[in-house]
């Protein structure tokens, strides 16, 4: 694309759009991006459409309950994972140099983890209450699965899967 093609679509497209969008389409499904953005169902859709109308082209197709990303969905989804995470590193460094620490730290555990992990991130959370923490609990597979797709910033297991790319680090012994 061309600057002033690609400047005209970045007008017409909104941060809470790519939000909504992103979270769609890394959940997804429309349904629970609105829960975990806190919308209803119809509001997701039609920020959905107004993007889809900004783009010109169709970003989703609807399977049942689930979506699928369309050619120009799965473009879409890896420039906004791009942007989101910028402007978060943006806000982050901003923060730091007014002398605050304030940020995100989106933790991911599979299930057993589930008995230790919110204490610790509990305690995390007292020591930097500017920190916003969300913790996600899922299966061994899923757990795989949001490490490849780089989808939270620390990943727990009991068995840590063969990705030479990442960096392990042991954090407690296990007799088994």
């Amino acid at each position: 694309m061309d600057a002033p093609l690609t400047s005209l679509l970045a007008r017409r497209i909104s941060m809470r759009q790519l939000q909504v969008f992103e979270a769609s389409a890394r959940l997804s499904s429309i349904t629970r991006a609105a829960e975990e953005l806190f919308l209803t169902q119809p509001t997701v859709s039609m920020q959905i459409k107004k993007l889809e109308g900004s783009v010109g082209l169709p970003l989703i197709e609807q399977l049942g309950k689930r979506i699928s990303l369309t050619d120009a969905g799965h473009a879409l989804y890896r420039a906004a994972r791009e942007i989101l995470e910028t402007i978060g590193r943006f806000e982050m460094e901003v923060a730091e140099l007014k002398g605050l620490k304030t940020g995100q730290l989106r933790p991911a555990v599979v299930t057993t983890a589930k008995y230790f992990m919110p204490r610790l991130l509990g305690r995390f959370c007292q020591e930097y209450p500017g920190i916003d923490a969300s913790l996600e609990v899922t299966n061994r597979q899923r757990l795989v699965e949001r490490m490849s797709r780089n989808l939270d910033d620390l990943y727990v297991t009991g068995r840590p899967p063969e990705l030479p790319e990442d960096e392990l680090e042991p954090y407690l012994a296990n007799p088994w």
